[in-house]
């Protein structure tokens, strides 16, 4: 197969690939998927022909390309970014899906209608929301229970 790409487009690919590597691996630890790392290596193996030789690096065993400690530290904020949105996002919706269940008590969750749950839960998500936008953590408390 062969892709033609200008400089850009590869530069462009040379962030996608990582950051998708990152999305997939970043978490793991025993169950890193190689797979993908094997496909970074690829694409960047061809960062020197494209005149890009300063975003990739030769592994110590001289095996596998990686990203440049330089090109990584070029792409934190979209990382950071999309971390903080998915914080926010995740934090949000589970505060509001808890808060819905606690409103039908006792009853079994395959007996809660799921109509009802979505108002319940999105009447909640606009409350969340509304509340973070406002003060972020400053409200939010964690109480045990005894």
């Amino acid at each position: 197969m062969d892709l033609n790409l200008t400089r850009e487009q590869y530069e462009k690919l040379l962030e996608l690939v990582y950051l998708g590597n990152w999305l997939i691996n970043a978490y793991r630890t025993d169950d890193y998927l190689e797979d993908y790392s094997d496909v970074v290596s690829l694409i960047f193996s061809q960062a020197e022909k494209a005149g890009l030789e300063e975003k990739a690096v030769r592994d110590e065993m001289g095996e596998k390309y990686l990203p440049s400690f330089d090109f990584e530290e070029s792409l934190h904020d979209y990382i950071s970014e999309y971390d903080s949105f998915c914080f926010w996002e995740e934090l949000i919706n589970r505060l509001a899906e808890r808060e819905a269940i606690k409103e039908f008590g006792s009853l079994p969750l395959d007996k809660i209608d799921l109509d009802e749950f979505l108002e319940k839960k999105d009447k909640y998500l606009r409350a969340y929301e509304q509340e973070v936008e406002e003060n972020g953590l400053k409200n939010f408390e964690l109480v045990k229970k005894s």
